[in-house]
């Protein structure tokens, strides 16, 4: 039985897909929060250093298969594991304005990623190899 894509399109196309659903998760615990009920905050918080560990295993991935992914991708996905160390030391700093601006932004990323990932075909150097 042989895959309808190639294995390294599978792996980050997953690894994108992880990213996106950890970031929207993110999302969805500070709206809870700023919604009226404050003890999704601590949710909120634990969840972040989850995505970071996402964000950070899938940039382990585009390193790993570089010359599948290409440059973009690579570069998007270093941001896009950047930012939520960022987002965290704004939390951290009571920069909440600026927190969720970045939040967005991040997240704006991370569905840049996943789109492009999508579309991605490989390059001929990697079909070949």
């Amino acid at each position: 039985m042989s895959l309808p894509i190639h294995p390294h399109l599978l792996v980050l196309r997953t690894a994108a897909t992880l990213v996106l659903s950890v970031l929207i998760g993110q999302v969805g615990w500070a709206a809870a929060a700023i919604g009226g009920d404050p003890s999704y905050f601590g949710t909120h918080r634990w969840w972040a250093w989850l995505t970071v560990a996402v964000c950070l295993l899938s940039l382990v991935a585009y390193v790993v298969l570089r010359r599948s992914a290409g440059t973009v991708l690579l570069v998007l996905a270093a941001v896009v594991a950047v930012l939520p160390l960022v987002q965290i030391a704004l939390a951290e700093s009571d920069l909440v304005a600026l927190h969720i601006f970045l939040g967005v932004l991040t997240v704006m990323v991370g569905t840049a990623l996943t789109s492009w990932t999508y579309r991605h075909t490989l390059p001929e150097h990697a079909t070949a190899a």
